[in-house]
């Protein structure tokens, strides 16, 4: 067998609610950073797709996919555009604040216009990244005005670092893992008084920056809901990425209550699904033995928005409250993903989905004709499954080296099929 799953028997259960009690509390007040981001000017909502001719081939009811491939333009292409620019427009605006003796806290227009560029600009900003985060955290430092800082470890590609310094970023490759970029950049941070920007908390989300990250995230669930409307007591199953677990936690969490606001208890929840690589399964690691563990895998995966070692402390208890599921990988998975999301089925509308998000789609074609993995989803042909898929062509030469086909290409056909909509 060339997947693991593992179903999570903790889900629910008392001890791993009031594990994850504070983390919760910490999270649920996103209004405020949905409501900012909206105020945007490149805010637009991403279009959540319906896939019926997928479904029907793979044996299900429904199918729907989350597409965040244009957020902030094509370019940009990740969820991440969100959390990182949000927490770095409420970080200097602090500092704007402290920097007046409390005269004047700017809204994101004033930093925009650069009124304050004088004081932002002695601002720094950093994070440790594979791409995505970098990228998200030079815009929000390009726009706003600030200078920005990203560490990258050695197997991040050149293209992907040749983005973030396009973007303004000062760029830092380390010899090591994505951890090891991390302490660097924890590290650097502290010497030189700069501002690390991170989803990832050790401390339950008291911290400001990391909640910030996570409540622009729920744009997106936001956004979901939003499309779903009544509908959403149908979904069986939700599929997201794993990484170091934060944009699940938050996908999970947003269902969630809102589910529980509808249903009024945990009755028919979907289950809620995590997906790794292989080679960087520390998520399903940790639900196998109910606490954080490492991954033992080599990270080397093409799904590299996901190579990390580690998870978030906080987002796992979060995690191991909400999933049902958890289920690593081989990188093949993410390449038929790709490649039949980018085609369509039938007529579908086709997607450009990059390799750290396209793994679920792969894991439901697999479904298709892989009875046992069928059973352990609890996937039948009455159920309506919603994925997510959270990037877009982050580096457009190695998605046309994995599709065959160019980005842009794919969202000129995209236009040719009239994109069908919930």
């Amino acid at each position: 067998m060339d997947y693991t799953h593992h179903s999570n028997t903790a889900r629910f259960s008392k001890q791993a609610e009031q594990s994850a009690a504070v983390s919760v509390q910490n999270l649920t007040h996103w209004e405020p950073a949905i409501d900012e981001v909206h105020t945007w000017p490149e805010y637009s909502p991403q279009p959540l797709h319906s896939l019926p001719n997928l479904a029907s081939q793979i044996g299900i009811g429904k199918l729907l996919l989350k597409d965040e491939s244009r957020r902030f333009g094509p370019s940009l292409a990740s969820f991440k555009m969100l959390g990182a620019p949000y927490a770095v427009y409420r970080i200097l605006a602090e500092e704007v604040y402290k920097q007046t003796g409390g005269a004047v806290r700017p809204s994101s227009t004033e930093l925009r216009s650069g009124t304050y560029r004088h004081i932002t600009e002695q601002v720094t900003v950093c994070v440790a990244t594979d791409g995505n985060q970098g990228r998200g955290l030079a815009y929000g430092a390009q726009i706003f005005g600030c200078r920005c800082v990203d560490y990258i470890h050695a197997h991040v590609s050149t293209g992907r670092a040749r983005r973030m310094k396009e973007l303004g970023a000062i760029v830092i490759r380390i010899n090591g893992e994505y951890e090891q970029s991390v302490q660097r950049a924890k590290e650097d941070a502290g010497l030189n008084g700069w501002y690390f920007v991170s989803s990832t908390s050790w401390d339950d989300f008291d911290s400001t920056i990391p909640r910030d990250v996570m409540n622009a995230y729920m744009v997106v669930v936001d956004e979901v809901l939003s499309a779903l409307e009544s509908s959403l007591r149908s979904i069986t199953h939700a599929f997201v990425c794993g990484g170091v677990g934060s944009i699940a936690a938050a996908v999970f969490l947003g269902i969630a209550m809102l589910w529980w606001e509808v249903q009024g208890g945990n009755k028919d929840m979907p289950r809620f699904v995590v997906v790794e690589p292989i080679e960087a399964d520390c998520l399903l690691q940790s639900a196998i033995r109910g606490v954080p563990r490492e991954s033992q895998g080599s990270l080397q995966t093409l799904m590299a928005g996901l190579a990390c070692r580690t998870p978030s402390p906080a987002a796992w208890k979060i995690l191991s409250w909400l999933a049902s599921d958890f289920i690593s990988v081989p990188d093949s998975f993410a390449v038929d993903g790709m490649s039949a999301l980018a085609r369509g089925s039938g007529g579908d509308v086709p997607v450009v989905c990059g390799e750290s998000s396209a793994a679920s789609m792969g894991i439901l074609l697999r479904a298709g004709h892989d009875g046992l993995l069928r059973e352990k989803l609890g996937l039948t042909a009455d159920s309506q499954v919603l994925l997510f898929g959270l990037e877009g062509a982050t580096d457009p030469e190695i998605y046309e080296k994995i599709v065959g086909m160019k980005p842009e290409t794919v969202f000129d056909e995209q236009k040719g099929a009239g994109t069908l909509y919930i």
